[in-house]
């Protein structure tokens, strides 16, 4: 049954990030669904937060007929969608010829067709509705790339220009575009992509903790801010990297490529 409550959707919605943005989100008094591909995480998710405002879908993103099937879901159940987060995201660091077709697909596809088949299938609901919010987790890697990172970082840099098109295709409309760039999260993903193990104690200084970067996105969000980025020393060095002579870069790459 419709509700008056927003209603807000967070794909990769069982990881940290994931957890952390739909746990602010339920104490702002929203109703929130989450979708995975993994259903036994979903169930937990689902029992531990044993609230009638949480609600559970397996898709996955880069099926664009069922990510199709899961809007016509949502309009039916719930009439309307009032943020939708592209958090859904995965990684491989490895040496580019050292990664398989079938990595570079995933990723690729996860990355960046997932974003693109959601707000193409959400979008038309927001503009009927009067307005809506998009919000498009991208990575500082989308504005610097690093060794072992080569296709993950072009998939990012891929959604921060997307969001941005987008963000001018909507002026006016009051659906709201923000692209989130964050550094590395402490999260399992790290684990994950990292196969040698390495890569998360290189960048310990600098992981941001989930509850943390959560706060600042909504924060971010219900300011409608076009994009944020953190931490602020890494965002810094990722500018005055992009600012830097071929020459310079070079010589500072030992300092930037930690994984």
């Amino acid at each position: 049954m419709p509700s008056d409550k927003r209603l807000v959707i967070i794909t990769g919605g069982t990881g940290g990030l994931g957890q952390a943005l739909a746990a602010l989100h339920l104490d702002m008094g929203d109703q929130v669904v989450i979708t995975s591909r993994d259903e036994g995480k979903l169930k937990a998710v689902l029992a531990e937060k044993n609230c009638r405002d949480v609600h559970v879908y397996k898709l996955d993103v880069t099926d664009n007929a069922a990510v199709k099937a899961f809007c016509a879901w949502i309009h039916i159940r719930f009439g309307r969608c009032d943020i939708l987060y592209n958090n859904a995201g995965t990684a491989v660091f490895k040496p580019f010829l050292d990664m398989s077709l079938d990595d570079i697909s995933a990723t690729l596809r996860t990355n960046l067709d997932g974003p693109i088949y959601m707000t193409r299938a959400f979008l038309p609901m927001m503009l009927s509705a009067g307005g809506g919010h998009i919000v498009n987790v991208a990575s500082l890697a989308g504005k610097v790339a690093t060794t072992k990172a080569a296709v993950y970082a072009a998939s990012k840099a891929a959604v921060i220009r997307f969001s941005e098109g987008l963000r001018q295709e909507l002026a006016g409309s009051k659906v709201y575009v923000t692209c989130v760039m964050p550094g590395p999260i402490d999260t399992p993903f790290l684990d994950r992509a990292d196969a040698v193990g390495l890569y998360r104690q290189k960048v310990r200084r600098y992981l941001l903790s989930p509850a943390v970067t959560a706060k600042k996105i909504v924060r971010a969000v219900n300011a409608r801010q076009p994009e944020v980025s953190m931490p602020f020393s890494l965002r810094l060095m990722s500018s005055l990297y992009m600012g830097l002579p071929q020459s310079i870069k070079r010589w500072m790459a030992p300092l930037i490529n930690r994984k």
